[in-house]
């Protein structure tokens, strides 16, 4: 359950640790939900709606990582729309760069010509990384620029966040 990380599908925190998972009605780890979301099979926050958990994540985040609020907030209801308790079902997410694979058009391919069903189309095609050699610093340092323009913070503070985040994907992991 906890040998790895995991997405809490409300509000989109990392969940590695026994404690930070919520738990189910008989008392078992939830393996969608975190502890602040999920206690003994409910939701502890029932009618929230995502501009709302939108908002305190967006909060959060603005004040971790030096984004301006309103420029926070939009960025977390993107990301926290594709989750289980928005979007109705667990979307996966691209297992390199996290890109949510909601399209059959965002999924890269096998060599087979099929659909990954782990990695996205700017990462995978023909059954190999797009860049196999690309290592976790080397990404931070290609993605984190990028994300410091869209939304407005540090480029410390942005390699900071991609840093913590690739560290959440299996590709990084290890």
């Amino acid at each position: 359950m906890t040998d790895g990380i995991r997405t809490c599908q409300s509000c989109g925190m990392p969940m590695s640790a026994k404690e930070q998972f919520g738990t189910e009605a008989d008392g078992a780890l939830s393996k969608d939900y975190c502890t602040y979301c999920y206690r003994d099979g409910a939701f502890t926050a029932p009618g929230i709606t995502i501009d709302e958990m939108a908002k305190i994540g967006g909060g959060m985040m603005a004040q971790m990582y030096a984004i301006p609020p309103e420029k926070a907030i939009a960025f977390t209801k993107e990301q926290i729309s594709c989750l289980k308790r928005w979007a109705g079902r667990e979307i996966a997410l691209c297992e390199s760069c996290g890109m949510p694979l909601a399209r059959d058009e965002d999924a890269g391919t096998e060599a087979d010509g099929s659909l990954s069903v782990k990695y996205c189309t700017y990462c995978y095609r023909d059954g190999g990384f797009i860049e196999p050699e690309l290592t976790r610093e080397q990404a931070i340092e290609q993605y984190a620029p990028m994300m410091a323009a869209n939304l407005g913070m540090p480029l410390e503070k942005a390699k900071e966040m991609v840093g913590q985040y690739l560290s959440t994907l299996p590709r990084w992991r290890g």
